[in-house]
């Protein structure tokens, strides 16, 4: 081969090599590829269509990589895999996490202001809880980011909280006999304690070894963990006494919602505000399928209300002005003056 065509050769090898590098540069023009974000969803339930939780979380990921024609990319990670919810509460505060689904009185903690939508015996129905989600939503926002560095995402309802137990509860001089499990959350235990009850404190992950050991007999939660959890599998009596309407919540850390560039961040509020009407719609089925497969396959029995409904609820309803100085964050004015401007947007 001559000189010339050596030349012509090591050319044509070194154009080849230019358009590879210009490829993996981004394309024709030279261009960098678009940046892929990765954010992980954890949550404390199984990965399964009838958990609340786990079906919340699809459908913000499959909303968020829709809207973000892939450059943002989410993976969930249930059954507690990224720590408990105190833990993985933490972290998302603290921007190690990314996301998380979880019942809003995990998120009270950071944010006291947001426990006015959980006052016992307060919703009349869900419809008014709505109507104050919608009418606040952004005052819930961006009080949420200011104090906890937590981005609202989605919230929604799924029925009410009531007693779960391996013995029947008829009254409260009967659930006074049982050690009664509730959540880390102020008004929770405020509510409890005004029915002369001390609670027994035990992780949500570690509820089901203990109802199964009998470590605790009773709890209280909406219906649906009933199949998320497995609780039908250790829950033997529900006594309906609805005291607390469920609300539950999808945050985003605020650092991971920085980091996005504008145009993300818009997929980011356009997917929060278009999973709401899907999650709300999916959570009426899940609870039915909850109360039905644990009535028909696990003989769960529901009581129905207490024979003393109406001393649940007034002793209760005393616990709210000892909540009035949480919320207000030290001003029980203050918080009483949220919780009436939450009535009022809910129209009760």
């Amino acid at each position: 081969m001559g000189k010339a065509k050596t030349l012509l050769v090591l050319f044509v090898i070194l154009m080849f090599l230019v358009g590879l590098q210009s490829l993996w540069a981004g394309g024709q023009g030279g261009e960098a590829p678009a940046q892929v974000y990765n954010i992980r969803i954890g949550h404390a339930n199984m990965a399964a269509d009838n958990s609340a939780l786990h079906v919340t979380a699809m459908v913000f990921k499959d909303l968020i990589e829709d809207y973000s024609d892939g450059r943002i990319q989410a993976e969930i990670y249930p059954n507690a895999q990224l720590g408990s919810d105190s833990e993985m509460a933490d972290l998302v505060v603290s921007g190690a996490l990314d996301c998380f689904v979880t019942s809003l009185n995990l998120v009270t903690q950071y944010t006291p202001r947001l426990d006015a939508l959980m006052l016992p015996f307060m919703f009349e129905d869900n419809s008014n809880f709505r109507k104050a989600r919608e009418k606040m939503w952004n005052e819930f926002n961006e009080y949420t980011i200011k104090r906890a560095n937590m981005r609202l995402i989605t919230m929604w309802d799924s029925g009410y909280r009531h007693v779960m137990s391996r013995k029947p509860v008829y009254e409260l001089a009967d659930l006074k006999k049982l050690k009664f499990r509730v959540p880390p959350s102020t008004i929770m235990v405020e509510m409890v304690k005004t029915w002369g009850i001390s609670p027994t404190p035990v992780e949500w992950s570690e509820l089901f070894n203990a109802m199964q050991l009998g470590v605790v007999d009773a709890f209280e939660c909406d219906d649906s963990v009933l199949l998320s959890a497995r609780m039908n599998e250790v829950v033997k009596y529900i006594t309906n006494d609805d005291h607390i309407l469920q609300v539950s919540v999808l945050v985003m850390s605020e650092d991971t919602y920085k980091k996005l560039p504008e145009d993300l961040k818009k997929a980011v509020d356009r997917a929060s505000k278009d999973s709401m009407p899907q999650v709300d719609s999916r959570s009426a089925a899940i609870l039915q399928e909850a109360v039905d497969v644990s009535k028909k396959e696990h003989g769960v029995q529901f009581l129905g209300r207490p024979k003393d409904y109406d001393q649940w609820a007034e002793k209760a309803r005393t616990s709210w002005p000892v909540m009035y100085e949480k919320i207000g964050e030290g001003d029980a004015k203050a918080g009483k003056a949220f919780i009436d401007k939450v009535f009022a947007a809910a129209g009760m």
